[in-house]
This record gives structure tokens, C-alpha cells and sequence, in this order.
């Protein structure tokens, strides 16, 4: 184990890899960071910010997400409350109208909220459903100002084809966790098929999002993992969740990670992916309460703001304020 000064010495010469010769760091490294934060963990956290300040400066991007469709799902990720595999009290929702999506969309832009995402729950749209929201997207694209995500499940070439065309210009699907853990995730599907569907977005033209949700029982070391399989993807932007646990859930006793625990997986993760837009996502606020203010100390640059899909966030406008008081600035979509 490095002692004091030969941790600052590594800090520094990871600092100068990254910034100077913008190389990236290896496994390895990422896991003597690790050992590092156990015993000094504003080490690797200023080391994150140092790296966000240089590669963001003091911008934040926020997003937000509306349910399209919810609850119904034939698949049986244990983290998620709209599974029919368990037994969750939400209200189920087919697929929204143009009307419900736009007065929701009338709130948001009245923030500085530079991307918008509808997102859908089960393995993927059927025909009809996938033309519907094909139309919304259209529609949203021709008359507001904002970058538009999509969240629908797997994909095709030509569905993927199909959104770019209507507005679409960034694609999402979680990771979730390392693929050696994903086992203990899901049962129906596998994780290979997610990267198949951002491989697909990707060759279409569309920018693609992909994260995680943390604090469902792995370690460290699978996190990282995570990380690393993110970047072999090349992904655009990074969501990290934290886990809620719902009742009726198989996670629903699940005990949230250390805090100080989850700053340093949100710091490890900018070390990592240096360049990308990390975004602190879902979970956050029954994670991290008054704590939060202190994650974007820990090279975090991007923020969904609003509620999630079965769960409320925080209000979007006592959200910003708390940004703010950070001197944050908020990225525009101006380049739209």
C-alpha cells in the first residue's frame, strides 16, 4: 500500500496522463485510485473535479425523462418495480398521447434543460406503438427547442434509421452493472443484447447513453468493470443511478451503499471516462438527501432533473437553485 506522499505522487502523475497527454488510465490504475480513496478519499474526488473543470469547466448538462409507457414488462430485472414477475404497486400507463407528452414537455422547457428522453417499459415496442411515438417525436422535433433521447428497448437498424429521422439524436439502454454481474440482475435477457442495441444506434448515426445503477449488491471492482465496458462502447453520456428499493421488488431490503462510497464510485467513473458527460440519474435524492450537493464535487457534469419513471425526484426548479448555488452554468442546446 502507497503511503501519504507516494499517493499524492500516483494522483499526479494520473492527472498529468490525463490531462496533458489525454491518455486514459488502465484497470490497474483505476484500482490503485481505489486503494487510495479508502484512506484518502478527497485525493481521487479533487482528482475528478480537476478533471471535469478541464475537459467541462463549471458547466452542468441537465435532462429530463418522461414515462411513455409503464409497467407491464415481461422482463425480470430485480431492481425495477414495472416487471410482472413482481409484485409492485404502480399505476399502469399504455403509450402516452401527443397532448400528455407535450404539457409535460410545456413544464420542462421553461428550465434550462438541454435534452428530453421518452422512455418505454418492456423488451421493446410493438409495430403500431413504435409509429405513434415515431410521430410524437416528430412533432417535438419541429416545434420545441430541445435535444431529443429515446429509451424504447431493443432495436432494429431500420427503427433506429426511423428515429434519427424523426429528431432523435441520441439513443439510450443501461449496462446496468459489469457483465459478470449482470447474472445476479436479470434472467430474461442479457447484457450482450443491450450493447447489440447501442452497437445498432450508433451505426445509424445516433449518439448513444448508457450507465448503470449502483448499490445493488456488487463491489467496487465490478463497478469499475462497469466502467470500463462503457468506455470499450465509446458511449456519449454516462447516467449513474442508485438504487431505490421498491417494495414488492426482489431488491426491496437491498441496504443503500456508504455515501462516501457512492462520491467515490461517481469520481472513479470521471477518472475513467474523462471526456464523457456523466450524469447523476435516478436514486439520488433517497441516496444522498442533503448529501447530494457534494457529488458534484466528484467530476459528475450532468443532472436529470424531474421525476423518474415510477418515483418522484426532486422538483425541477428547487433542483436548479441547489445547482446554482454551486455557480454552475447550464450547457444550452443553442448548436440544435
Amino acid at each position: 500500500m502507497l503511503n501519504f506522499l507516494q499517493s499524492v505522487q500516483f494522483v499526479k502523475e494520473v492527472e498529468k496522463k490525463i490531462i496533458e497527454y489525454e491518455k486514459d488510465i488502465d484497470f490497474n490504475e483505476a484500482i490503485m485510485l481505489y486503494e487510495i480513496a479508502k484512506h484518502d478519499a478527497d485525493l481521487v474526488k479533487n482528482l475528478a473535479n480537476t478533471i471535469k473543470q478541464h475537459y467541462f469547466e463549471n458547466t452542468i448538462e441537465l435532462c429530463s425523462i418522461y414515462p411513455a409507457k409503464v409497467g407491464l414488462c415481461s422482463e425480470d430485472c430485480k431492481f425495477c418495480s414495472q416487471s410482472i414477475h413482481h409484485s409492485c404497486s404502480i399505476e399502469i400507463k399504455d403509450l402516452a398521447t401527443l397532448d400528455e407528452v407535450t404539457e409535460y414537455l410545456e413544464n420542462v422547457i421553461s428550465f434550462p434543460v438541454k435534452r428530453f428522453s421518452l422512455v418505454t417499459s418492456g423488451e421493446k415496442l410493438n409495430d403500431s406503438e413504435f409509429e405513434k411515438i415515431l410521430d410524437i417525436y416528430s412533432y417535438i422535433s419541429k416545434n420545441y427547442n430541445i435535444l431529443l433521447c429515446a429509451s424504447l428497448g431493443f432495436l432494429t437498424q431500420e427503427r433506429a434509421k426511423k428515429l434519427l429521422k424523426a429528431g432523435v439524436v441520441k439513443y439510450h439502454n443501461n449496462l446496468e452493472t459489469s457483465s459478470k454481474y449482470f447474472k445476479n440482475i436479470c434472467s430474461t435477457h442479457t447484457q450482450q443484447q443491450k450493447k447489440e442495441a447501442l452497437k445498432i444506434a450508433k451505426e445509424a448515426g445516433l449518439q448513444i447513453c448508457s450507465g448503470g445503477i449502483i448499490s445493488m449488491g456488487e463491489d467496487m471492482i465490478e463497478r469499475i468493470k462497469l466502467a470500463f465496458e462503457l468506455r470499450e462502447l465509446d458511449v456519449d453520456s454516462v447516467p449513474i443511478n442508485i438504487l431505490n428499493p421498491i417494495k414488492g421488488t426482489p431488491f426491496e431490503d437491498m441496504k443503500i451503499m456508504d455515501q462516501n462510497e457512492i462520491f467515490i464510485t461517481l469520481a472513479l467513473f470521471r477518472i475513467i471516462l474523462p471526456k464523457k458527460t456523466i450524469l447523476l440519474a435516478g436514486g439520488k435524492e433517497n441516496a444522498l438527501g442533503d448529501m447530494e450537493i457534494m457529488a458534484y464535487e466528484c467530476g459528475i457534469n450532468g443532472c436529470m432533473v424531474g421525476n423518474y419513471l415510477t418515483t418522484k425526484g426532486m422538483g425541477i426548479r428547487e433542483k436548479i437553485e441547489m445547482l446554482e448555488s454551486l455557480d454552475l452554468k447550464f450547457q444550452t442546446n443553442m448548436h440544435k
